[in-house]
């Protein structure tokens, strides 16, 4: 019993070294791969708690090899962006300009109450008060409502409600312009690189561009780190 009771503990501690050690996305929404991993070093950290015959080396060290991969794979996905819209798939846009694209929703196996349940958990509880609605990798769903849904600020206490320019995406990032972000901006990759010369950056030095319907963009350059 009380070698059990160790086993357990040890392994207890090397899991939560093994989550820290692969970050604090794996703490809260997990993409495909990060499921995967958690999986799989749930079912291997049982085995050695249930044997008691098996070393307990042997339990740790598949979950140590999986670390390590899960890690290896994370700054691979981060220095190409290829292989992580591979692994992990694009946003995709549900609904633009208030208009349910259907083809998407096919495409994604979503059902009318999939969707609405996922709209429902974002407080919307009517599609027509929906402007934007974008399905994100990890399976949720991100809404950006009518401007005369939205919460009020103090600046529209002051008169007419502002002008609507839509919800600001990530366009430019990892060297690379979004196709499906400049789309529900209504906008090219040509005008992505003009915003760039007028603000005098090259794509080189800048980590990631945001911009909405109307052109506005925020530029954020690289820093270096040491």
């Amino acid at each position: 019993m009380a070698i059990t009771a160790l086993r357990t503990i040890i392994i207890y501690v090397v899991l939560i070294a093994a989550m820290r050690i692969m970050g604090r996305r794996q703490l809260g929404e997990l993409q495909p791969i990060e499921l995967v991993v958690t999986l799989l070093i749930s079912d291997l950290a049982s085995i050695p708690i249930q044997e008691n015959g098996i070393p307990l080396l042997n339990g740790l060290i598949p979950i140590f090899i999986l670390v390590a991969a899960e890690i290896l794979l994370s700054a691979w996905m981060l220095k190409s962006p290829g292989i992580s819209r591979l692994i992990s798939g694009n946003p995709m846009v549900l609904i633009h300009k208030g208009h349910l694209d259907q083809k998407v929703l096919k495409k994604l196996r979503l059902s009318v109450e999939d969707l609405t349940e996922g709209l429902r958990q974002q407080n919307v509880f009517d599609l027509r008060d929906v402007q934007t609605a974008i399905a994100e990798t990890n399976g949720k769903i991100t809404v950006y409502p009518v401007i005369a849904k939205r919460a009020l600020v103090r600046e529209d206490l002051g008169g007419d409600l502002p002008p609507d320019h839509g919800m600001p995406l990530v366009v430019f990032a990892d060297g690379q312009c979004c196709d499906w972000a400049m789309q529900a901006c209504d906008i090219t990759e040509q005008d992505v690189l003009d915003a760039l010369q007028r603000q005098h950056h090259q794509k080189e030095a800048v980590l990631m561009v945001t911009a909405d319907a109307a052109g506005h963009y925020t530029i954020i350059p690289k820093e270096a780190i040491q």
